[in-house]
C-alpha cells in the first residue's frame, strides 16, 4: 500500500519545472485578461462537487496482481474558505485554508478488481484547519467522522506543534497516533479495519484539497500566458542519469486554450497535458513522472461593478486516465519504475470559488 500513500502526497506542480518553487499556495492572478487590473478579496469560500454527468474521481493502483479502486462521491459537496496573503512580488498565496463543517464526501473502496475496505461516508463535525503551506500536512485542528451503516470512527485533531490524531469507535476506547502512524496503518493487516478506514479518509481528504489548490494554479497561466501563446508548453525537469524505459530524457506540460475570440474568458475550455513530465523531489531518491490530460471545462471568471473577482472557477474538472508513476534512482543516476507503483486517475469534480466580501 506504500504507492497508495504516495499517490495522495503528489502535488501536480502545474506548467513549471521548478522545483523550487511551492505551487500548493498559488490561487488567482492580480490581473484580469486584457489588462484590467483585478481586485482580490483577502477570502474566498470554495465547493467541491460532483460534475452532473461525470464520473466520480477515481484512482486505480494496482496491488498483488490485482487492480484496486478507490473512488470520491462529492454528492454533499465539500466546502470550505481560504484566506490570502500577497508576497513582495505581488504573488498569491492561501495563508489559512479551512474545510467547514457538515462538509462530506462518500469513499467506495471497493470500485476495482479487489475488495479492500468498503463505501463510507466522511463527515466534517467541527471546521478542520490548515495552516500556510497547506495541504501539504495534515489539519492543525478539527473532528471529523467516517461511518459505514454499522459503525461511526471519531477522529480528533490533537493540536500542537507536534500534531496528532486520537481515534475512537464505539465503546472500544480511543487510540492516539502520529500522523504518520496512522498513514501507515493503510493496508496493515494487523490494523483494525476501522483504524484503515480513518487512515483512508485523511489521505483522501489531503489528496483532495491539493488536487484544489494544484487545480486553481492554472488561472495564473491563463491569465499570464495565454495572452501571447497557445499552448503554453512548459519543459518539466530533465533527468540527471539513466531515464526509465521508453520515457523521455525532458518531458513537457501544456496548457491548451480551446475556446473561440481572441483572448480567453468565462465559459472556454482548456486541456492540460502532461508528456513524460517528471518532478524530481531533490534529496529523495522517490520522484514523479506524469503522462496523461486534465480537461478544464466551462471556466468561471466573473468580476462585479468594483472590479472586484468575485466569482473563479471551473464547472467540470475532468481527469482524463491521467497516469502518475513513481520513479526509483537505484543505483545512483540510474533510474527505474516497477509496474507495481504506476496508478490511473480519472473522473473528476466541480471547483468554485465565491468572494467574502464581509
Amino acid at each position: 500500500m506504500r504507492i497508495l500513500v504516495f499517490l495522495f502526497a503528489v502535488t501536480l506542480i502545474a506548467c513549471s519545472s521548478d522545483s523550487d518553487r511551492d505551487f500548493s499556495g498559488s490561487f488567482i492572478p492580480q490581473s484580469l485578461v486584457g489588462g484590467v487590473d483585478a481586485v482580490i478579496l483577502p477570502a474566498y469560500g470554495f465547493e467541491v462537487s460532483s460534475t452532473p454527468a461525470g464520473e466520480p474521481l477515481t484512482v486505480h493502483v494496482p496491488t498483488d496482481g490485482a487492480n484496486l479502486g478507490i473512488s470520491v462521491d462529492f454528492g454533499n459537496t465539500l466546502q470550505g474558505e481560504i484566506k490570502l496573503m500577497v508576497d513582495d512580488n505581488d504573488y498569491l498565496g492561501v495563508e489559512e485554508y479551512t474545510v467547514k463543517a457538515l462538509s462530506s464526501f462518500t469513499v467506495d473502496s471497493d470500485v476495482g478488481d479487489a475488495a479492500f475496505l468498503g463505501v463510507f461516508e466522511v463527515e466534517v463535525i467541527e471546521d478542520l484547519v490548515y495552516m500556510p503551506n497547506v495541504p501539504h500536512h495534515p489539519p492543525n485542528w478539527g473532528f471529523y467522522r467516517v461511518m459505514t451503516p454499522g459503525e461511526a470512527v471519531y477522529v480528533q485533531v490533537i493540536p500542537g506543534p507536534f500534531s496528532s490524531v486520537e481515534i475512537s469507535v464505539g465503546a472500544g476506547g480511543s487510540v492516539w497516533l502520529s500522523w504518520d502512524q496512522l498513514a501507515d496503518s493503510l493496508g496493515d493487516e494487523l490494523a483494525p479495519a476501522w483504524q484503515q478506514r480513518a487512515a483512508l479518509a485523511t489521505e483522501v481528504l489531503d489528496f483532495v484539497l491539493i488536487q484544489v489548490a494544484t487545480i486553481t494554479n492554472t488561472f495564473n497561466y491563463i491569465d499570464d500566458e495565454m495572452l501571447t501563446v497557445n499552448p503554453a508548453v512548459i519543459a518539466c525537469d530533465a533527468f540527471t542519469g539513466t531515464m526509465p524505459v521508453n520515457v523521455l530524457d525532458q518531458g513537457v506540460s501544456s496548457l491548451t486554450w480551446l475556446g473561440p475570440g481572441n483572448v480567453p474568458t468565462a465559459g472556454d475550455d482548456f486541456a492540460w497535458a502532461f508528456t513524460d513530465c517528471w518532478f524530481d523531489d531533490t534529496g529523495s531518491g522517490f520522484d514523479t513522472l506524469l503522462n496523461g490530460s486534465i480537461g478544464l471545462h466551462d471556466y468561471v471568471w466573473e468580476l462585479d461593478m468594483e472590479f472586484q473577482l468575485i466569482s473563479a472557477g471551473f464547472r467540470e474538472v475532468i481527469y482524463n486516465n491521467l497516469v502518475v508513476a513513481e520513479t526509483v534512482e537505484q543505483p545512483p543516476s540510474v533510474f527505474t519504475i516497477s509496474p507495481d507503483d504506476i496508478v490511473t486517475v480519472s473522473g473528476g469534480f466541480d471547483l468554485a470559488f465565491e468572494g467574502i466580501t464581509d
